[in-house]
């Protein structure tokens, strides 16, 4: 007997074409997952490479144009001071008639510390060359090739300085200070005028302040020497004088916004000569500075207080101040003992303290800018001063009367 078996019919199972089609484009499809996924780390991690070299190179490029303004600087510097001391040969007959910051000025100028070298900033040169893969995030042979060659040259450059006999000034201060200790224990007032007087017979001295031109001619040299360094660096990575600025910008904020309401109060700094500054509510402002005066006349120090006041306000990221004309001073004896024999002396520095305080009493002092920022605790300012203002230098107040 036949028997049929009558077998179901899987018309609802999919071919093996079609399953093997369904397997490749999951295949396919994971693959272009992956793809996608690393493709997209991989450039995001380069996009933050090149941002990463592109940072590198504009602190490498801000580092030579302080060193071009930096030479500039001191070119002008040494010009002022070699036309100061050649005034002073002029007259030297008559020096005793000469202000007293005019003989500082040719002092400062003829006189060197023992051990003093010129020194400059190497961190940002130790980064650059102590790491490879820095040349790798920049990729631009060119650039690295310039910035070495600005390190070399900087490093030459110093090297002449603290060994060429135009830079060396001939007047040694250990000198004088043993000058001044022997006129002191013999009770004697040295005598700054005489001192310099004779110290301008000095070949060494002389030849020094002749040599002046051909210090200024090497320290414009290096300053266009770096100028065009920083030049073709900017040229070779693409980068615009704004967006270095921007940059630079960038870097030095730091802590919050100032705001008014956060300024009102009483700050301070933590120096050994403090500044002390009140911001009231109705933008008027008190600035109180104490200076010390010590002597080997007396002990102790003499305190000179001078207090300011003007209005303030705050635009963008600035504090701006205006001070009023003229100032209040004061001199505070109270600290300092001295002998009999040593009255006339004390007098004679008060004396000069007070025509000090008088003169600043007649000065009239400009408005001052300072970016400014506020840490989170709001008992801690950050002000800094511009490019052009003190090297942009930085400096804290805090608060005097503190929050919680």
């Amino acid at each position: 007997m036949n028997v049929k078996v009558k077998m179901p019919r899987l018309s609802g199972l999919k071919s093996k074409s079609a399953v093997a089609k369904e397997l490749l484009m999951s295949v396919v499809a994971t693959t272009i997952s992956i793809i996608l996924t690393f493709g997209t780390a991989h450039v995001i991690e380069e996009r933050h490479r090149r941002a990463e070299g592109r940072n590198i190179a504009m602190m490498v490029i801000h580092d030579i144009d302080m060193y071009a303004q930096t030479f500039r600087e001191t070119a002008e510097e040494d010009a002022h001071n070699s036309d100061v001391a050649l005034y002073v040969l002029q007259h030297i007959d008559s020096i005793e008639t000469l202000s007293y910051d005019t003989i500082m000025t040719v002092m400062d100028y003829i006189v060197f510390e023992r051990g003093s070298e010129y020194q400059f900033d190497e961190s940002i040169e130790k980064t650059f060359q102590s790491n490879q893969e820095i040349w790798r995030t920049i990729d631009a042979p060119l650039f690295i090739d310039e910035a070495r060659s600005f390190f070399h040259s900087r490093r030459l450059f110093f090297q002449m300085l603290n060994t060429s006999v135009r830079f060396r000034r001939p007047v040694d201060n250990e000198e004088l200070r043993q000058r001044f200790v022997a006129m002191q224990m013999k009770g004697a007032t040295p005598d700054i005028y005489a001192d310099l007087k004779e110290k301008l017979q000095d070949g060494d001295v002389r030849l020094f302040i002749q040599l002046s031109e051909q210090r200024q001619s090497v320290y414009n040299s290096a300053a266009d020497k770096f100028q065009d360094m920083s030049n073709r660096c900017k040229f070779i990575m693409n980068i615009s004088d704004d967006e270095l600025e921007a940059f630079l910008a960038k870097r030095k904020k730091a802590g919050k916004p100032l705001t008014d309401k956060k300024l009102i109060g009483r700050w301070t700094t933590l120096d050994k000569e403090p500044q002390t500054y009140e911001f009231d509510s109705d933008h008027k402002f008190t600035q109180v500075i104490e200076q010390l005066y010590p002597s080997p006349f007396y002990h102790g120090q003499l305190r000179f207080i001078t207090t300011y006041t003007g209005t303030w306000y705050i635009k963008g990221d600035s504090l701006y101040r205006h001070h009023n004309a003229g100032c209040d001073f004061k001199v505070d004896s109270t600290g300092i003992t001295y002998s009999p024999e040593m009255r006339d002396k004390v007098e004679e520095i008060m004396k000069q303290v007070n025509e000090m305080g008088e003169q600043r009493k007649r000065q009239q002092y400009p408005d001052a800018v300072r970016a400014a920022a506020i840490d989170k605790s709001g008992n801690k300012i950050e002000l800094t001063f511009p490019e052009n203002d003190n090297n942009g230098r930085v400096f804290y107040l805090v608060r005097a009367d503190k929050q919680g």
